[in-house]
């Protein structure tokens, strides 16, 4: 049994005419008579009594007749489904983020974004490599990161600076670092350093470069603190989670005076299709403008 062996019996019991059938699904007469006939050998039985030119349902093609109205009602309804799946995948926006102050920020932009402009927003963590890759495939439609080497060189995309992220070093107050306000790098040498949870691989190059010392990562806060509390080692910490080793204890140090920030940027492709696009990227670079200017 086809669909179309379905539609063709619906037309034909609702006209009760077989050429009138034929004409409304503009295909010969002959085609029609066939597939019922193929329908009646499948199912064993007769779905049309003829009367003069006309033809009657029988008592089983009335029994077909309430079956076909189900199944093609839900072979409409699963189209209909997919069609507004594809439509609102149209209008979602993917957006990528590295993890910065962009991820403290974006459920704000996100909430309002949705709010003020009815346009789903699916947002998805990865890494500034992931993005080159993501961008170029057309997999994702913006990404808020730092720039690679690749997507600096990179003509077919449009980067718009968002706001600088900056670094603080946390050492007790016991650490004859905690005398030096403008400590250089090079003075973490002799030091064991740690990071919370993630650390972007410029800012780990950055550190290995001026003081030949790997850095260790820490993902627990609690345990963050009993460990600078205890003298094991100092913390290089991004300047938007200053509150989660706040103690009386441990001297906070700028290091805007060194190499330790990057840019973070909103990136795209010149030649997106989507066209909410621009919307979404002027609210998020007046969002995260305004957030990261009063951080």
């Amino acid at each position: 049994m086809e669909i179309k062996q379905l539609i063709y019996f619906r037309e034909v019991a609702e006209r009760e005419h077989i050429s009138e059938a034929a004409l409304e699904l503009e295909i010969a007469q002959s085609a029609v008579s066939r597939q019922i006939s193929n329908l009646e050998k499948e199912l064993n039985t007769t779905l049309f009594l003829r009367e003069g030119r006309n033809v009657k349902l029988t008592d089983s093609g009335e029994l077909l007749l309430s079956q076909t109205n189900q199944i093609l009602s839900l072979i409409d309804e699963t189209k209909q489904l997919f069609h507004n799946h594809d439509e609102m995948d149209k209008r979602a926006i993917k957006v990528a983020y590295t993890e910065s102050y962009v991820s403290q920020a974006l459920p704000a932009i996100i909430k309002s974004y949705e709010r003020d402009f009815s346009i789903e927003i699916r947002p998805v963590l990865m890494s500034p490599t992931e993005i080159e890759e993501a961008l170029q495939a057309h997999q994702i439609d913006v990404a808020l990161s730092e720039l690679t080497p690749k997507l600096v060189n990179n003509g077919n995309t449009v980067k718009h600076p968002l706001f600088e992220e900056t670094y603080n070093l946390y050492v007790h107050n016991h650490n004859d670092l905690s005398m030096n306000p403008k400590p250089p790098l090079s003075q973490l040498r002799d030091q064991y350093i740690y990071h919370y949870n993630t650390l972007p691989n410029q800012i780990a190059q950055l550190i290995r470069k001026h003081t030949s010392q790997k850095v260790y990562p820490i993902s627990n806060p609690a345990l963050l603190r009993q460990t600078l509390l205890s003298e094991k080692g100092v913390l290089i910490l991004p300047d938007y989670l200053s509150d989660q080793v706040k103690n009386d204890k441990l001297v906070k140090i700028p290091l805007t005076h060194t190499e330790l920030k990057r840019t973070i940027n909103i990136i795209y492709q010149k030649n997106n299709q989507n066209k909410n696009l621009n919307s979404f990227i002027q609210h998020a670079r007046t969002l995260l403008q305004r957030q990261a200017t009063y951080h």
